[in-house]
């Protein structure tokens, strides 16, 4: 008999082991990942939270239901900015300043609390609230886009179908009841200007 040439081929039987993760380990890393996450979306302050958390540090105290929502002017992938707010919406108020600035921290409680009490609640349901020191860029877009905003904090602007119609700067007095008067006198300018 003729014996056949066969090539012996040489088994590696180690090269098939394979790291074996059991599946339970799978998903109870997955689940700490979740979990964490999911704790990190819960414990994360709301945007209210931020704007008082921001002001308390200088000790002004602004109330849990304040009207204050901050935004960018661009907006971003999931966020609204305040561009398309400002053309959609029929009344937009908007707040421009930060919390290090003396002249906010005395101005933003009144416009706050006047706000409700002038009835200009009743048009617009939030003021936008934008920092020009977080995105300064996004606020010169915004300067470009309406030329009267100044550089000067805090302004309160009032836009009426995507036009600036109004524009609180403050005065130069420090006295408080002086600045509410001010700010009283221009929520009321702005309700009429609204219902005329």
């Amino acid at each position: 008999m003729a014996r056949q040439n066969v090539k012996k081929v040489k088994v590696d039987k180690y090269s098939k082991v394979e790291p074996k993760i059991h599946p339970i380990t799978i998903i109870s890393i997955v689940s700490f990942f979740v979990v964490i996450f999911g704790l990190l979306l819960i414990f994360q302050p709301s945007n209210e939270e931020k704007i008082q958390d921001a002001y308390a540090l200088y000790n002004v105290e602004l109330a849990d239901d304040h009207p204050f929502y901050q935004v960018d002017y661009s907006g971003g992938l999931f966020k609204k900015g305040l561009k398309k707010i400002i053309s959609s919406d029929d009344v937009v108020i908007v707040y421009v300043g930060f919390a290090q600035c003396p002249a906010c921290q005395t101005h933003i409680k009144g416009f706050a609390s006047y706000f409700a009490s002038e009835g200009a609640d009743e048009y617009a349901s939030t003021i936008y609230y934008i920092d020009p020191t977080q995105n300064q860029g996004d606020f010169v877009k915004f300067q470009e886009a309406f030329p009267q905003i100044t550089n000067s904090t805090p302004q309160l602007l009032v836009f009426i179908d995507g036009e600036l119609v109004r524009q609180f700067t403050p005065s130069q007095s420090t006295v408080q009841t002086e600045i509410n008067r001010n700010i009283r006198d221009f929520y009321r300018a702005v309700v009429t200007l609204i219902t005329e």
